[in-house]
């Protein structure tokens, strides 16, 4: 369920305030539409199969499971999905990780959230890119 209007985008964090915050500003995007949320890994992954959008927002710590599961499941049945991984676990190690099984951007919660918006807001995703401490997950 492709959104119609733009990129739609699939919100995947066992936080509500992480997730409600990224809902505002992403209902804030023009053509950016939220299609749906997750705070555990099984309903993210049947989520993100059902729904199929352009953009996965996803932690890497949650209860059942972690982002980097999710993120290796998902891009082997969508390898055109847009993952953006966002995180407290912000270290080379899980940043690496990713960027082995496919996450096109990398960004610490505490210091780039609102990076998330900068990629929406960008054509085709925007290039990827890692964290600040971290160069571009992909060259």
């Amino acid at each position: 369920m492709k959104s119609k209007t733009g990129k739609s985008v699939f919100i995947v964090d066992d936080s509500a305030v992480v997730r409600d915050r990224l809902a505002q500003m992403i209902s804030e995007l023009p053509g950016v539409s939220l299609v749906g949320q997750a705070d555990i890994a099984f309903d993210a992954i049947n989520g993100l199969r059902r729904l199929q959008p352009a953009y996965a927002v996803l932690d890497i710590s949650m209860p059942g499971g972690s982002g980097v599961h999710i993120l290796e499941t998902i891009k082997r049945e969508q390898p055109a999905l847009k993952v953006i991984m966002l995180t407290n676990f912000a270290q080379e190690p899980y940043r690496q990780k990713c960027l082995q099984l496919g996450a096109d951007h990398f960004f610490d919660k505490t210091t780039e959230f609102e990076r998330v918006l900068e990629v929406l807001r960008g054509p085709d995703g925007g290039k990827p890119t890692g964290s600040s401490a971290a160069p571009s997950l992909k060259p």
